[in-house]
């Protein structure tokens, strides 16, 4: 497939303003907004909702950012959405996701043996959530314990949201940067 073509000149005056909102608060993040979201505003007002949740797991949300940033790099990997892994891998390390997960990760790795505390645990989550499949309740108390009920109730949302980006990456064919290698060999 083809990619999807974003022309920021085609949209109408209101979509424009909308598009240059997203733009901007992102930018005050410091965070980009192309890739998927290029992608994704040839339907401006889809794109509206999508960012708003993603802007607020991201920077709003309830859990520690090197947790964050763990869960994208380890549904990106489970899912082979290349662009997502490149888009986050220095984001995770300045995070001070460790260095072995994210080793493991790459190498496509069980992560359970260099995985402690808090990783263990949400990496039992995400076994759950990318499986489809219910999270034992040892697990989910484990959860609560660690990040609180909104803690929780975040982390099984930012898994299915990277799975959602995950196939509208692929779907659109969202590529690499340019001289970008592919991460997952």
């Amino acid at each position: 497939m083809a990619q999807l073509p974003f022309d920021p000149s085609t949209l109408s005056p209101a979509d424009r303003a909308l598009y240059e909102r997203m733009v901007e608060r992102r930018k005050a993040q410091g965070a980009g907004f192309g890739g998927p979201y290029a992608a994704l505003m040839n339907h401006p007002q889809l794109c509206e909702k999508i960012e708003a949740l993603g802007y607020y797991l991201k920077f709003k949300g309830h859990l520690p950012r090197e947790v964050y940033q763990f869960v994208v790099l380890f549904v990106a990997r489970r899912t082979g959405a290349a662009f997502e892994w490149v888009d986050h891998i220095q984001h995770a390390e300045a995070a001070c996701v460790p260095s072995s997960l994210i080793g493991a990760l790459q190498r496509g790795e069980d992560v359970s043996a260099v995985a402690a505390t808090p990783y263990d645990v949400v990496s039992k989550v995400l076994e759950s959530t990318l499986s489809w499949q219910n999270i034992p309740q040892p697990v989910q108390s484990d959860a609560i314990n660690l990040f609180g009920v909104e803690g929780f109730v975040e982390l099984v949302v930012l898994s299915g949201f990277y799975q959602m980006f995950s196939g509208i990456n692929q779907g659109f064919n969202v590529a690499l940067p340019p001289g970008v290698e592919e991460p997952f060999k």
